[in-house]
Formats: C-alpha cells, sequence, structure tokens
C-alpha cells in the first residue's frame, strides 16, 4: 500500500473501520493450493465509488460473486490488525480502532468513517 501522507492513511483507516458491508479482511491460505504461503487480503464487497485512492489503487480482480475487487496487502494488514485493533472478518469496533488514532489525525480517520 502506498499512502501519500498520514492523512490519507488515517482516512483509509477510518473507511475500514466502519462495517457497512463495503469491506472483510481475510488471511487466504494459499499454501493449501500449491502456493508460496498466505495473502492478507482487503475483500471489496459494495461502495467501491468511495473507497480512498490508496484502496482503489490496488485494486485487483475479485473471485467470487461476492468480492468485486481484491487487495493484496500482507504488510497492511498486519499493521492494521497488530496496531489498529482490526479483526478478520466485516465487522469491526470502530470505537477500539479510533483509540488508537493519534489526536492530530482523529478528524481524518472520522472523514473516512462518514465516506
Amino acid at each position: 500500500m502506498r499512502f501519500d501522507s498520514p492523512e490519507e492513511y488515517y482516512e483509509t483507516l477510518g473507511f475500514l473501520a466502519k462495517s457497512d458491508g463495503s469491506i472483510s479482511l481475510v488471511w487466504e491460505h494459499n499454501e493449501e493450493q500449491g502456493a508460496w504461503g498466505s495473502e492478507g487480503r482487503i475483500h471489496c464487497h459494495s461502495n467501491l465509488d468511495k473507497f480512498t485512492a490508496p484502496l482503489k489503487r490496488k485494486f485487483t480482480k475479485g473471485r467470487a460473486k461476492k468480492v468485486k475487487h481484491r487487495i493484496n496487502c500482507n504488510e497492511f494488514v498486519e499493521d492494521i490488525t497488530t496496531n489498529h485493533g482490526f479483526q478478520m472478518g466485516a465487522v469491526q469496533n470502530s470505537g477500539v480502532i479510533r483509540n488508537t488514532i493519534p489526536n492530530q489525525y482523529k478528524s481524518d480517520f472520522d472523514k473516512g468513517f462518514n465516506l
């Protein structure tokens, strides 16, 4: 993932935290099908026009009817689950996540949350 500023990073976290059915976080265990290893992905389900620019830049083709795009991003998925309270799946605890955001970026987080 590439972010042009900290503000863009925290806005993206806000968008991902809202649990509105737009995304789900998954670890795909590709090694079970002979690939090199697991992949941290964001599955994109709806509201594609509202995704932040860093997410849109990483869209790849979805693989199922309910997954319109995927975003391959091991390091980013690891970062947000380790440092910001995100959980695997479609439901996030936005209050827990927001509490990890530095005060100077809470308005950016809120902007993304309200997209």
